[in-house]
């Protein structure tokens, strides 16, 4: 019971992640419509280009292939992107924004020791803290992507479990295509939680 004129305890309100993910999801599929038409607009411009060197039926089969070759390369990219991302199962969702939950019974300096390990692993940089309950890291630019965000929040439940949350996405706000990175990360970090097991 709290004595009039006492400071009411406050409960911290943490920002939804569930709710940042859709929003970047959302970011990501207009990033996706925008490659593939400027794909199909290369594509169709240097078949274009290739009919109008060459008179004649010649010219229309050289601008077909260029046309189909572009097109195969952008393809081959999509499908080797998507057969990497299948290889990392596990909690974590698949797409280049990447969200999974796991709960523990493990104490959460074990829980802490274990997400700040992985995330060394996995090679990302120091840690930086939000809040009490949440920390974001990063990793730099590479040949694949322009860099990576992971943020992980572990919060207690009603049941007395924690609740460990990895959300790995791509630093650039449109790159879609992430070879399967984001989902290794995020499950790398919800894998390597003691005593875990699905959110119930």
């Amino acid at each position: 019971m709290s004595v009039p004129g006492s400071p009411q305890p406050t409960r911290l309100e943490l920002p939804d992640l569930r709710e940042a993910h859709a929003a970047v999801v959302r970011r990501l599929r207009w990033g996706r419509l925008a490659a593939v038409g400027t794909m199909v607009t290369v594509a169709l411009f240097l078949g274009f280009l290739a009919t109008a060197t060459q008179a004649g039926p010649r010219g229309l089969v050289a601008g077909l292939v260029v046309v189909l070759c572009v097109l195969a390369l952008f393809g081959g990219l999509v499908a080797f992107s998507s057969r990497r991302e299948r290889q990392h199962p596990g909690p974590a969702g698949p797409g280049p924004s990447s969200f999974g939950q796991v709960a523990t019974t493990a104490p959460g300096p074990e829980v802490w020791a274990a997400v700040h390990a992985a995330l060394a692993r996995q090679g990302f940089g120091p840690t930086r803290t939000t809040d009490p309950n949440t920390v974001v890291a990063t990793r730099s630019l590479s040949m694949a992507s322009w860099g990576e965000t992971i943020t992980v929040r572990v919060e207690g439940t009603r049941d007395g479990r924690g609740l460990v949350t990895a959300w790995s996405r791509p630093a650039y706000p449109l790159q879609w295509l992430d070879y399967g990175a984001n989902r290794r990360y995020a499950n790398a970090v919800l894998t390597a939680i003691p005593a875990s097991g699905p959110v119930a």
